[in-house]
C-alpha cells in the first residue's frame, strides 16, 4: 500500500532538471539505466497530469487494456505479459474491481482458474482513458520529432528482446 502511494507522488524537480543548482551528473547522463528511468519518471509524471482526475496508474491502464484485447484471460497471463508479479497483480486487480471495471469470474475450461473480464463501465472508462492518453502519447512524440518515435521505439523493442508490431 505504501508503494501504491509512493509511486502517485510527483516528483519536485522535473527529470533531468537540477532545481536550479549545479549539480555534477558524473557518468550519469551516458548510462541506459539512469536516461530510461529519468525518462520513466518524465513519462509517469505527464501520464498522471494527462489522466488527472481518472486516478489510474500505468499498470492499471495497460491490465484494462490486455483484459480488453483479451476477454477471459487468466490474471497469471496478465501477470507475465506485463511483467508484475502476482503478489503485485493481486491489489491492482482487487482495486479495478471495486470501481466496476473489471470481473474476475471462473474460467469454463477450469473452474480453479479465474477469468478476467472487462465491465460495460470498464470498457466506457478504457475508452475514456484512451482519449485522454492518445493525446499525451502525442505530445511526447513531438518532443522526439518526426521519425523519432519510430526509432524510439524499435531501439526499446530490441532491447528487450521483442519484434516490434507484436501483438
Amino acid at each position: 500500500m505504501a508503494e501504491a502511494k509512493r509511486s502517485r507522488k510527483k516528483p519536485a524537480v522535473p527529470p533531468g532538471r537540477t532545481g536550479g543548482t549545479d549539480v555534477k551528473m558524473g557518468v550519469l547522463p551516458q548510462l541506459m539505466g539512469y536516461m530510461l528511468r529519468q525518462s520513466q519518471l518524465l513519462v509517469y509524471q505527464d501520464f498522471h497530469h494527462a489522466v488527472g482526475d481518472a486516478n489510474i496508474r500505468p499498470p492499471q491502464f495497460s491490465i484494462l487494456e490486455i483484459v480488453n484485447e483479451n476477454p477471459g484471460i487468466r490474471p497469471s497471463d496478465v501477470s507475465t505479459s506485463l511483467g508484475i508479479s502476482r503478489a503485485n497483480l493481486v491489489p491492482l486487480l482487487g482495486e479495478l474491481e471495486t470501481r466496476g471495471w473489471i470481473l474476475r469470474r471462473g474460467d469454463k475450461h477450469d473452474g480453479r482458474a479465474q477469468a478476467l473480464h472487462l465491465t460495460r463501465s470498464g470498457v466506457t472508462q478504457l475508452a475514456l482513458l484512451r482519449d485522454l492518453i492518445l493525446p499525451h502519447e502525442t505530445k511526447l512524440a513531438e518532443r522526439l520529432g518526426p521519425v523519432g518515435r519510430d526509432i524510439l521505439l524499435k531501439l526499446l523493442h530490441a532491447l528487450v528482446g521483442e519484434t516490434p508490431g507484436k501483438t
